[in-house]
């Protein structure tokens, strides 16, 4: 009796093969199903630290800067330091030579001398015997007396006018006089010439002119970072330092200055800086993507999507068939990449599409992919 010889491994390939086929075809019918709906790129909400922040120009200023006239007429008899050199407070900077001044000096000292001899004299008589000498001609010497003294001592405060110091410690930044050049008492004269300018730049002043829709957030204590374009790879914290608080009548803008310590001298007065400022702070809260937001009407509102197969193994970067919701939100601080949501109908980890919202409508079948997404934290 002859048997049959059947080939397991045969049929057990065939049977492979035709399973193959079928997941294949599957396959092959999903795809071409998926192709006829929309692609869209998705994001996950996440909780975020926010900050809300307004970038403006503003201006570098010297902590102090004077010119320095003199106080007295007179002639440079001698100057001391010239542009670019630090100075100390009381420091001498130029020297004036007024010789008419001067022989006022020796005349009014030579009457306040002859003027104490006879209130001396007057006075040692009428204490040794004052029935010989009336008390009215020891005060009216002694009147005398003092009057030439105020007299000198007013000539004095002139002489000593001649000596230019500086009012406080700083750096000659323009020198307007040389040697032998004739001054004019700049208090009384309106056409009198400088002698100096010296300007204080161990901390600089900057001066930002905020506009009036961001004034009402800016206040002293404001958290700012300071960038200057012709000082690449440096910026600098800081905090604001003086509010105006009053608006501009023409430019309808608040003064805003922010002090930086320079004792490096790298910053230079005149220079232009970026100031940001840091207008408002949210911690830990519900964000999402600014392209993942619709306005309509003023309304605005985002696409949640949700998978039409809940129970399977959903891979996001490949696409996942999903449903979208159209949500209405309420929004917060508005950050560049991302903007806080406050009373929305989702929870951080739900996806929202952020490009291709123009597909989306309440219930549509979309195909969802993962965008990818910064952790950064948001800045205006």
């Amino acid at each position: 009796m002859k048997h049959k010889i059947i080939y397991i491994p045969a049929l057990a390939g065939l049977i492979f093969s035709l399973a193959a086929c079928s997941s294949s075809e599957k396959k092959e019918n999903a795809d071409a199903q998926n192709s006829a709906f929309s692609k869209v790129l998705v994001a996950q909400v996440q909780n975020q630290n926010v900050q809300s922040t307004v970038t403006i120009s503003g201006n570098a200023d010297a902590n102090q800067m004077v010119k320095i006239y003199a106080m007295s007429n007179g002639y440079v008899q001698s100057w001391r330091h010239d542009i670019g050199e630090s100075v100390k407070r009381d420091e001498v900077l130029a020297t004036l030579a007024n010789p008419e001044l001067m022989q006022e000096q020796a005349k009014a000292q030579a009457v306040l001398d002859g003027d104490k001899s006879i209130y001396d004299r007057l006075e040692s008589i009428y204490k040794k015997t004052p029935e010989l000498t009336p008390l009215e001609q020891v005060d009216e010497a002694k009147a005398k007396y003092e009057s030439a003294l105020a007299q000198l001592n007013a000539i004095n405060s002139q002489i000593s006018y001649l000596t230019i110091r500086a009012p406080f410690n700083g750096v000659i930044t323009q020198r307007f006089v040389d040697t032998g050049s004739v001054v004019q008492d700049g208090l009384s004269r309106a056409d009198a010439k400088p002698l100096f300018m010296i300007e204080d730049m161990s901390i600089i002043r900057l001066s930002v002119e905020v506009p009036e829709i961001n004034s009402a957030s800016i206040n002293k204590g404001t958290l700012v970072k300071v960038t200057i374009p012709d000082l690449p790879n440096t910026s600098y914290d800081a905090k604001v330092s003086r509010v105006s608080y009053g608006l501009s009548e023409d430019t309808k803008t608040m003064l805003v200055q922010v002090d930086i310590s320079n004792k490096d001298a790298k910053i230079h007065p005149g220079m232009f800086a970026n100031v940001v400022f840091n207008i408002s702070s949210q911690p830990n809260v519900m964000c999402v993507p600014n392209q993942a937001v619709t306005v309509y009407e003023e309304e605005p509102f985002v696409y949640k999507v949700v998978p039409v197969d809940s129970t399977a193994h959903n891979n996001w970067a490949d696409g996942v068939k999903c449903r979208v919701q159209k949500l209405k939100v309420q929004l917060g601080v508005s950050g560049q990449s991302t903007t806080q949501v406050r009373y929305a109908n989702f929870n951080p980890g739900d996806r929202i599409v952020v490009s291709g919202t123009n597909f989306c409508t309440n219930g549509a079948i979309v195909i969802a992919k993962e965008a990818l997404q910064s952790n950064n934290v948001a800045s205006h």
